[in-house]
């Protein structure tokens, strides 16, 4: 589930996940792989969304996944807001 603490996390490294695996303090060991990877294709999906490259379902899959994994749609919102 992708939470508030995550995306600071995710902020706080600009999204190098190399970054946060070498410096990452224990609060910050909530954060996992998994998470990051769906931060990541969130933007990347949101951004094709942005650029008008995405297809119907693209859109669709990337709305029904946003709403399955963020915790609130304040998270949804920045989600969109770092792509």
């Amino acid at each position: 589930m992708i939470t508030i603490d995550k995306i600071k996390i995710y902020k706080r490294f600009n999204g190098e996940i190399d970054g946060w695996a070498r410096v990452g303090t224990k609060e910050e060991s909530i954060m996992n792989d998994h998470a990051w990877i769906l931060i990541e294709g969130y933007i990347q999906d949101i951004n094709f969304v942005k650029k008008g490259l995405a297809s119907y379902a693209l859109m669709k899959s990337l709305n029904e996944r946003l709403n399955e994994n963020c915790d609130s749609k304040e998270i949804i919102e920045l989600n969109k807001e770092m792509a």
